[in-house]
């Protein structure tokens, strides 16, 4: 472990590495790490650059060294919070108020700790083991959640965490590099959008999750797949029940024969097809967006990594024309939100600019270990559970 994360217990007491870490913490959230150099630092500390070196082996550890203690310094200000509040959903919105306050009142933090998500070696220091330890905190919460059957059950409670965590971080951005209000000042606001989004699903989200009409939708897909690679009369029922993975009784759960299977596969698709040229279901209109985010991003992942390790924390990025492209893309979401707030599918007072920093700042926190860790699983199924999530949010 670096020297300076060793005696952090000691370091209150040494004047000269506290003048180091408020000089760089200024340094840092004004031009960004790559640009702060060590004889600025230290003529911040008013010693010599070489004196830095008594106490840190570089920019780095004190970048490292910065982080960990904001977060540690977090982590027990939540655990306090959170003392004597009982209920998931209680817990949940005081964690997510005070996170809300804490980056905003530690807004040199808060903006060292956006650019550094981008660092891959971020993830191997012991920055990120105080990173994973606060993130923990909301886990638990969720899970106790998902327990007490108040939140709806998800293959993973870290699609909540990046929800929360996505969005503040957005509203974060937005705050420090556009004068957009403080992720404090939208605290009740989030916490009401991200409670709306993952209580118990309703019954038609029930029914579309149900594990017997899950496993309908796999037969009817393998079916598909069987008549038209071998035709009609050239397919059996055994053909498709091996194709579809389950037995061939399981078939007839559901169908009669062959033929009430082959006259059942448009039924579904159709129905997309229908709403889709009609443009009448704005839910299924957001739901398709939201996937073709998601698949546009799984299928540019090299593109992917640029953007959001790059790009999305760059300030400069914000005045360019690829940003200007990157609103117009939400102003498509927006016109889909407007049509369900006139049907009153949405609620009407759905803040979209929250919404927004809900949507990109949650793919943000999915991408970026997906990108960092080099890890090869597909992005859609995850996809699938936040358009669950997205709609959620906006619904009355």
């Amino acid at each position: 472990m670096p020297a300076a994360l060793q005696y952090a217990d000691t370091r209150e007491q040494d004047p000269k590495i506290q003048a180091l870490l408020r000089s760089a913490t200024d340094i840092f959230s004004q031009k960004g790490f790559a640009e702060a150099t060590i004889s600025e630092i230290a003529r911040g500390a008013q010693i010599t650059p070489s004196g830095i070196y008594n106490h840190f082996s570089g920019k780095e550890e004190i970048l490292y060294t910065i982080i960990h203690d904001f977060l540690r310094m977090s982590l027990d200000v939540l655990k306090e919070h959170l003392e004597g509040i009982r209920g998931a959903e209680n817990k949940l919105r005081k964690a997510i108020w005070c996170h809300c306050k804490l980056m905003t009142i530690h807004r040199s933090e808060a903006a060292i700790v956006l650019e550094a998500r981008s660092y891959p070696k971020v993830y191997g220091s012991p920055a990120f083991s105080a990173m994973k330890e606060y993130a923990s905190v909301i886990i638990g919460i969720i899970e106790e959640g998902m327990g007490e059957g108040l939140i709806r059950n998800l293959t993973t409670p870290r699609l909540i965490r990046d929800m929360i965590y996505g969005a503040v971080d957005d509203l974060t951005f937005n705050w420090i590099t556009q004068d957009g209000p403080s992720p404090f000042d939208r605290a009740a606001a989030l916490s009401d959008m991200i409670i709306r989004a993952i209580r118990p699903e309703t019954a038609a989200d029930a029914s579309r999750n149900d594990p017997k009409a899950l496993k309908q939708r796999n037969i009817l897909k393998a079916a598909t797949r069987s008549f038209a690679r071998n035709g009609y009369s050239e397919t059996s029922m055994a053909d498709i029940a091996k194709e579809a993975g389950v037995a061939e009784g399981t078939i007839y759960e559901y169908y009669l024969n062959k033929e009430n299977l082959l006259i059942s596969i448009p039924e579904d698709k159709l129905t997309q097809l229908r709403d889709h040229m009609s443009g009448r279901s704005s839910e299924q209109r957001l739901r398709r967006a939201i996937r073709d985010l998601f698949a546009f991003y799984n299928d540019n992942r090299d593109f992917s990594t640029i953007l959001v390790l790059m790009l999305r924390a760059n300030k400069n990025f914000i005045h360019s024309p690829s940003h200007r492209i990157y609103g117009h893309i939400f102003n498509i979401l927006e016109d889909i939100i407007d049509q369900g707030r006139q049907a009153k599918t949405f609620a009407p007072d759905a803040d979209l600019g929250l919404f927004q920093s809900l949507v990109y700042g949650t793919i943000d926190h999915i991408i970026i270990p997906w990108v960092i860790f080099n890890r090869p699983y597909d992005l859609m199924p995850v996809g699938e559970e936040a358009c669950d999530l997205f709609t959620s949010a906006l619904k009355a």
